[in-house]
């Protein structure tokens, strides 16, 4: 007998309605928790996604107001690691709702199909006797006819049936390119809140109890960091000329490519074991590789958009080829790359060619032309670069000296902190 709290009673009678509809339907209701009664150990706090409650509706600027109304998909199991383990939400629509008539905003899952879920969806509780509990997730939530029938998030297994697409910059204008989902992966080890764990980068997760101006209502909540399935990439230059320098001495015309085969551009239908390993560390079923010199050309600028070597004398000051943020590639192995540019403003004796033929210099125009210069990391001696889910990767280019010229490289690697294509979030990011 399945024991009913006073909390419980009060629930609605639409909600009794769609469990016992749902139940009666299938043969047997104790293997599966998505179709259980709520657990009972703490029937008093339910279990709630990030702030969980805003005091007021949440006003976001225009260019991201759409993120709020796409929502994400949530499976969850409690006791996990343990022969307890058991399900607690497969693949939950949670949705962005919005009261005016409360004055309230909240991420919720709880509601029937005459709400918009494509299945009943009933409210949780946290079970005191069953922690760890795990939460894996992706964002946006998929179109609802699509869920069961293409996509997997258990505890063994992610798989996206959608195509990512890396980015080139011309001028400073990103191609489209395509990051569609993104996913998240915690754990709750326990009933406090400041101690949740961020699988993918194994930090524990700060909850800010008064995020975007609004405190949360609930003690015990869950917030999803969601990640980069893709890489990034940009690259910057600065100028370390030890000389006097003239008063217009300026950088253009640059062009990034790749030189290395196998260059992947497109990959399709993303899978992750994840019984072994997590999210960020899962595979395309099928990848597409560049067909051309156009498709391996990462970046370039022509003569109207001009860096300032006067101005960029340091790495705080370096110039970012007019790709500041950087742009979205498929993660992938043994990537080398070349990179080409003129500098105006030396006033050489004569005109002059390297014996290799990459760097011309032309007097007459006051320019000097570098040609596929290989870009390397000259500290650890490498030319070819592994590119992983969830990095940016900051190529510097420092120039110390223009004829013989002199470039010291280096390849950063940095965290991903701006999440683009994000719900900008009540989520912790």
């Amino acid at each position: 007998m399945i024991a009913i709290s006073n909390h419980q009673i009060n629930k609605t009678l639409s909600w009794w309605t769609g469990a016992l509809l749902l139940c009666a339907s299938l043969t047997a209701c104790s293997s599966d928790s998505t179709i259980q009664e709520e657990d009972v150990d703490d029937g008093s706090v339910p279990m709630q996604f990030s702030q969980a409650v805003m005091s007021a509706p949440v006003r976001r600027a225009a260019s991201t107001t759409n993120y709020l109304t796409q929502g994400f998909l949530v499976s969850c199991w409690k006791g996990f690691g343990s022969a307890k383990k058991s399900v607690v939400m497969d693949k939950y629509e949670v949705k962005y709702k919005t009261d005016p008539w409360a004055n309230l905003s909240k991420w919720d899952y709880v509601g029937s199909t005459t709400e918009g879920y494509r299945k009943t969806q009933i409210e949780r509780y946290w079970d005191s006797n069953a922690f760890p509990y795990r939460f894996y997730a992706i964002s946006p939530c998929p179109a609802a006819d699509s869920i069961d029938k293409y996509f997997t998030l258990t505890d063994t297994e992610l798989v996206i049936p959608t195509t990512y697409v890396y980015q080139t910059c011309n001028n400073g204008v990103l191609t489209a390119g395509a990051e569609p989902y993104m996913p998240a992966q915690v754990e709750c080890p326990n009933g406090s809140n400041e101690q949740d764990v961020d699988l993918l980068n194994k930090k524990v997760i700060s909850k800010d109890r008064t995020q975007n101006g609004a405190t949360t209502k609930y003690d015990r909540y869950v917030a999803l960091p969601f990640h980069h399935l893709t890489s990034k990439v940009r690259f910057a230059i600065y100028n370390n000329y030890g000389k006097e320098t003239p008063a217009d001495f300026h950088l253009y015309n640059i062009r990034v490519k790749v030189v290395s085969d196998n260059f992947i551009t497109e990959g399709y239908g993303y899978t992750a074991d994840l019984a072994n390993s997590d999210m960020l560390h899962g595979a395309f079923t099928t990848t597409t590789k560049a067909a051309n010199d156009s498709q391996r050309l990462l970046l370039q600028t022509d003569d109207s958009k001009q860096g300032d070597l006067n101005k960029a004398i340091d790495r705080e000051h370096a110039y970012y080829c007019e790709c500041k943020d950087g742009m979205l590639q498929i993660p992938q192995t043994g990537v080398r790359m070349t990179i080409s540019f003129d500098v105006y403003g030396l006033d050489y004796k004569s005109d002059f060619t390297s014996t290799d033929g990459h760097i011309v210099y032309d007097k007459a125009t006051k320019t000097i032309h570098y040609t596929d210069i290989a870009i390397k990391d000259d500290k650890n001696n490498i030319d070819s670069f592994n590119w992983e889910s969830n990095n940016i990767y900051t190529y510097v280019l420092k120039v110390s000296e223009f004829y013989p010229l002199t470039i010291d490289f280096s390849a950063e690697l940095s965290p991903w902190t701006n999440v683009y294509g994000n719900i900008e979030t009540n989520l912790e990011q």
